[in-house]
Formats: C-alpha cells, structure tokens, sequence
C-alpha cells in the first residue's frame, strides 16, 4: 500500500456485502466502504453479534480491511430534522454503527451532512452542531473517527463552512470526509477546500462527475483529480482514497480501469 491506501464502496461493485471483499481483492483495491440505507439498516450484519462475527471473518479472511462505514441513513433519518423522534432515531443509528465499528476494527463512519428539507442555513446548522456534539464524545471513547461529508441538498456548501461546523462541535472525534467531487459540483473549489481543512480531514471520496450528469470514467470528469490529490500531499494527508463512482456498463471492468487511473495520477503527483 502506498501513501493512500484505495478503497471502494460496495455499491460501485454492485455487490453486496457478501461478495464485497473477494471482489475489491481480485481488482487490486486496499480496502472497502460499507454502506447502509434507511429502509434495510436493521437488517444489515452490523445490528447482530452474529453478523458482525461473520463479517469480520470475511474480511480478516479476504485480507481487506473495512476503510469506513457510510450512513446514507442520514437522507431519511437527520440531524437537521425539526421531528425529534427522526433526530433520535439518527443517533440511534450512529451509536449502533459506532459500536459496530469498534468490533470490526473500522476506524472511520462516514456520516453526509444532509439538510433534506431545506431548513435555513442557521437553523440547520445549531442542529448539526448540537446532536454531533452529542455522539462525539461516545466516538472519541470508542477511538473512532466521525467524518462529516459534503454532499447535495445540504446547508454546507465550502470547505469554510464544513469547518465552522467541525469547530463549533470542537472534538478531535470530529472531522471532515471530504468528496472533491461533491465539492465543485456544487460551487465549491476541491484544491481550496483541502487546504482550509487540511488537518481534519477524516477520509477522502473520489469521483469525477461531468456538468452534464453523464456518467463517465475518473479523468474524464470536470475535476482536477490531480491537482487534489497534489493539494492532499501539501497539507499531509496520508488516509484512504475511497471511489463513489458510477458502474458504467460493467461495473467491475470500470472499478478497474478507475482503480488503475487514480494510481498512474497518484505516481505522477509524487514524481513530481
């Protein structure tokens, strides 16, 4: 594993948990991302012993670890939401996920800042701030990292932003899961962004997005994959690299070729 160790999210591999694993090892990746979704979340193996048993045993056995957990239970359940009964059910969902990261030896959860409803900037953000505050310091115990990621639909825009929120909470159990993709689609500038967060920067989603929505390759996108990934070597950052791309017509021959893009960018960012 070189300085970025590359991890893929299930999803990409439209594959599930079962298969996961042998199929991230047999394309060369490091590692994996797990998600869960709002409507099977406690149905996955991380809400029993039983399954969490045989998931660690999957990936101990397949040689790749388990990078992070994705909760794209946060596009139903948020903390930004005004019904207390949807925000407890987030931390809920959190705190389980956390425990869970603590048996498999996960060091990182994932969680998008989402403002679904579109509530005010304000108001969105002393909710966000107040409940993250509340599961930091069960993370920070367990010794688990909380990245909070940018996405759509969010009252988060600029790395500046995700910032302010990150120090408002003001636990080293919190930081940023930064998708440079994300970012400049949604107005921001990736390579700025890296530099304002610099040092809480959690993890890191790759993916490449054209204006036009259409799906593509990774260097075949609007973003400046290398400028990114040069800004990440300026500011120290040595964690995963972990694609949310989309699987084209075969989505295990496009894991692939993605896979081995982002490694010829990486060695030329580092000959440089």
């Amino acid at each position: 594993m070189g300085r970025f160790g590359i991890g893929v999210l299930e999803d990409v591999l439209k594959t599930d948990w079962t298969d996961v694993f042998p199929r991230a090892r047999a394309l060369g990746y490091d590692g994996v991302e797990l998600g869960i979704r709002a409507d099977t979340y406690t149905d996955t193996e991380l809400w029993s012993d039983k399954g969490l048993t045989a998931l660690a045993k999957r990936a101990e056995e397949s040689g790749i670890p388990i990078f992070s957990i994705c909760l794209h239970t946060f596009w139903t359940y948020t903390f930004a939401d005004p019904d207390v009964s949807k925000r407890i059910t987030a931390k809920q969902i959190v705190m389980r996920a956390l425990k869970a990261c603590k048996v498999l030896g996960v060091p990182a959860m994932l969680i998008p800042v989402t403002n679904p409803l579109g509530l005010p900037l304000e108001e969105a953000a002393h909710r966000w701030a107040y409940e993250t505050k509340g599961i930091a310091s069960e993370a920070a115990k367990l010794g688990i990292r909380i990245g909070l990621e940018n996405v759509g639909r969010s009252h988060i825009v600029t790395g500046e932003q995700m910032l302010e929120l990150i120090e408002a909470v003001d636990n080293p159990s919190v930081g940023a899961y930064f998708d440079v993709g994300n970012a400049q689609m949604l107005g921001s500038d990736s390579i700025a962004d890296i530099h304002t967060l610099k040092d809480h920067l959690v993890q890191v989603h790759i993916k490449d997005p054209r204006k036009d929505r259409k799906p593509c390759y990774v260097g075949e996108g609007e973003i400046d994959l290398p400028g990114c990934l040069k800004a990440l070597v300026e500011v120290g950052y040595s964690g995963p690299l972990v694609f949310e791309t989309p699987g084209m017509e075969d989505p295990l021959e496009t894991a692939g070729r993605n896979l081995q893009t982002l490694r010829s960018m990486i060695e030329t960012v580092e000959a440089a």
